[in-house]
C-alpha cells in the first residue's frame, strides 16, 4: 500500500504506523488468497502463514471473519472507485463526464482480477447475509455515483425518472460481466462495439 494508505489506516483505525503496516500487510495477502480462490480461504489461519505470523496477530487486528471479509473488499473496491471516479472531462462538460464515466466502466470488464472479484461477491452473496450486505452497498454506491453524473445532464425530469433511467444503465452495463467471460474481444478491442453501447446507454438515460 502507498504511504497516503497507510497514514489513512492510522488514522481511521488509530493504530500506530507498525500496526497499520501489519494490518496492510494481511489485507494484501487476504486480497491475493480471495481473488485466487475465493471467499472460502480467506481466513485469518490461511493469511497468518502466508506472512509467517501467528494467528493470534491477525485476530488481533481482524478479530471476526467478517471484519477481515470487509477489509479486504474494501482495499479491493478503493482502487476500482478511484479509477472510476477521477473523470479527466472538464466540470463544464456534463456529456462529456457522462461518455468518460460510462467509457470506463465498460473497460473495467477488460480487467480479470476485476471481474473474478466481484464475481465472487455476487456468488457467496446468495449464501452470506454479511457479503450480501457488502453487495447491496456497492450496488447503491454505483447506483448514487451514476445518477450524480447522469443529473449533471440537466435533462429535465424529476428524480424519479431519472432513477428508473439509471437503474435499466445498471441493467445493460453489468451484462458486461457475461459478455466479457465468453467475448473478451468484443469488450476488450471492438471499438464499435463499444461506441454503440455508449449511444444506447445515452438514449436509456435521455429517454430515448
Amino acid at each position: 500500500m502507498t504511504d497516503a494508505r497507510i497514514t489513512d489506516l492510522m488514522t481511521t483505525l488509530d493504530v500506530t504506523r507498525k500496526g497499520a503496516e501489519r494490518i496492510a500487510d494481511i489485507v494484501k495477502a487476504g486480497a491475493n488468497l480471495f481473488i485466487q480462490e475465493g471467499f472460502p480461504a480467506l481466513t485469518k489461519r490461511r493469511i497468518a502463514k502466508q506472512l509467517g505470523i501467528s494467528h493470534g496477530n491477525v485476530g488481533y487486528y481482524f478479530p471476526t471473519r467478517e471484519s477481515l471479509w470487509t477489509a479486504v473488499i474494501d482495499y479491493e473496491l478503493k482502487g476500482h472507485y478511484q479509477r472510476l471516479g477521477d473523470l479527466h472531462a472538464d466540470e463544464n462538460d456534463p456529456q462529456g463526464r457522462f461518455d468518460e464515466y460510462v467509457v470506463r466502466w465498460i473497460d473495467e470488464y477488460n480487467d480479470r482480477v476485476l471481474r473474478v472479484f466481484f464475481s465472487h461477491i455476487i456468488a457467496f452473496a446468495e449464501i452470506d447475509p454479511v457479503v450480501a450486505k457488502i453487495r447491496d452497498e456497492i450496488y447503491e454506491a454505483f447506483f448514487e455515483r451514476t445518477m450524480q453524473i447522469a443529473a449533471a445532464l440537466d435533462l429535465g425530469i424529476d428524480e424519479k425518472v431519472l432513477e428508473q433511467r439509471v437503474l435499466e444503465v445498471i441493467v445493460v452495463l453489468e451484462g458486461l460481466h457475461a459478455v466479457s467471460a465468453f467475448r473478451p474481444a468484443l469488450v476488450g478491442r471492438d471499438y464499435e462495439f463499444k461506441q454503440r453501447l455508449l449511444r444506447r446507454v445515452n438514449a436509456i438515460v435521455r429517454g430515448e
